[in-house]
């Protein structure tokens, strides 16, 4: 979600900024292709690519197997990245990163094509409000009108899509946890649901609700705080 909302709101402004310029069509062709194409596709395109042809980012997993032997990592919170940092185990960390690397912007493909879009709309419509034209008219700079001015209010419909979002990545990544033989909650749901494991898909679906009802909560509070028309009351 970190690389979404990094990739899509700035492509989404910017899109919306030059908009129908060459800029614009590539990021939209971006946009379409990114919600549009399967996770599980993608995921092997990335792995056929980085890892078979190019021999930069390792196939699948959370670590190399050899560290176990080169480089033991001292188990703290289970977070392999945060262990290794915590520990000042510098190899691990890079390994553990460089695994995170595929899966990370494969799930990623599709919220950043979603909040592109979704960002690009709603700038459209901020641009042709009256004070938009009111503030070049007394010649602000277009850097403070557009991402001071035009994408605080446009970014509520954006704060919604990225808390919707969010709340499908905690258990709908069954695919790709597959594909990347990464042990995450997505594989851990459908298994629990094969094996007919009550109490875990309880659990779950009790963990999915309240992320949902979060998620939700903090979307809301904060469109209050960048959207003073917004009340809580």
């Amino acid at each position: 979600m970190f690389i979404a909302i990094l990739l899509g709101v700035p492509l989404g402004v910017l899109s919306a900024r030059w908009q129908g310029k060459p800029f614009d069509w590539m990021v939209r062709i971006i946009s379409i292709v990114g919600v549009s194409m399967p996770a599980f596709f993608l995921g092997l395109v990335l792995q056929i690519v980085f890892f078979r042809n190019l021999d930069l980012l390792p196939l699948a997993g959370r670590v190399d197997s050899d560290l176990r032997f080169s480089n033991p990592l001292t188990e703290i919170t289970n977070f392999i990245l945060l262990d290794s940092f915590l520990t000042s185990n510098w190899v691990t960390l890079k390994d553990a990163f460089l695994h995170l690397v595929l899966p990370a912007f494969t799930l990623a493909a599709y919220p950043i094509g979603l909040i592109a879009r979704m960002t690009r709309a709603a700038m459209l419509e901020v641009l042709e409000q009256d004070y938009i034209r009111t503030a070049k008219a007394y010649g602000i700079r277009q850097y403070f009108i557009i991402y001071f001015y035009a994408l605080k209010n446009a970014i509520s419909p954006t704060l919604t899509v990225i808390g919707l979002t969010f709340a499908f990545a905690l258990t709908g990544t069954f695919f790709v946890e597959v594909l990347f033989n990464w042990p995450g909650l997505g594989l851990f749901t459908v298994r629990s649901l094969l094996n007919l494991d009550y109490p875990a898909i309880m659990g779950m679906t009790l963990f999915g609700a309240t992320g949902y009802v979060l998620i939700n909560l903090v979307v809301d509070l904060l469109q209050a705080w960048v959207d003073p028309r917004v009340s809580l009351r």
